[in-house]
Parts: structure tokens; sequence; C-alpha cells
């Protein structure tokens, strides 16, 4: 059985997945900055520069980015190559998921995970 939102992405394309990364990452820095705001948290690490690409991680129609963090750490990121309302507005178990350090997510709980990334509690 497969997963609902893992199935291969067809006829995907590298230029779209480059337009959703720029999305997510502007969707990831509104969700930190709301994050930074919980008095029980306190970030250690945070997004830095740009996204660096690496066709090597590329698989079943979703490219594959490094978003480098403040302590050296990356997030790996592969993004679908299809039209944003598919990944990020499409509510359904079809919308094909996004993947973070290995882990499916629809496109919320993608955001999530990568804002998370480099917080601890204060």
């Amino acid at each position: 059985m497969i997963n609902p939102g893992t199935e291969p992405v067809e006829g995907a394309r590298e230029e779209l997945a480059r337009a959703n990364v720029d999305a997510f990452l502007g969707a990831v820095r509104r969700r930190a900055g709301e994050l930074d705001d919980v008095s029980v948290k306190r970030r250690v690490a945070e997004l830095t520069g740009e996204p660096v690409r690496d066709p090597g991680a590329d698989r079943d129609g979703r490219f594959g980015w490094d978003l480098p963090l403040s302590d050296g750490r990356a997030v790996r990121l592969l993004m679908p190559g299809v039209d944003l309302a598919l990944i990020r507005d499409d509510i359904t178990a079809q919308a094909p998921c996004l993947y973070v350090n290995g882990n499916a997510w629809w496109w919320n709980g993608a955001v999530d995970s990568v804002a998370g990334e480099g917080l601890e509690l204060a």
C-alpha cells in the first residue's frame, strides 16, 4: 500500500519546484516568526542563506534542495515540481507530499517542520 501523497509525481518540472521553494520559504519564515513568540521555546538556529540545489537528491518528480541553518546543519527538502496550488491549496489525500529530512508532509506540516528547526525549550 502506498501512503497518500507519496506517489511519484508525473510531468514534474524543475522550474515549478523552484518557484514552489520560494513560496515555501516565505511561509516558513512567517511561521518561524510566530513560533519565536512562544515563551517556552527559544531559537538556537535559523535558516540562513539561499537554498542549495542538489540534483542527486531528486526522486519521483520531487526536486532536492538543502536549506542551510545558522548552526551549520542543513534541512533536506524534496519539492514536487507541480503547480503551487496542487501542493499548497489541495486538501485531498491526492495532493503530492513534500519531503523534509526524509519524512513526507503535506504543505502545512512541512512548513511547521522546517519552521521548528532550531527551536529548543527555554
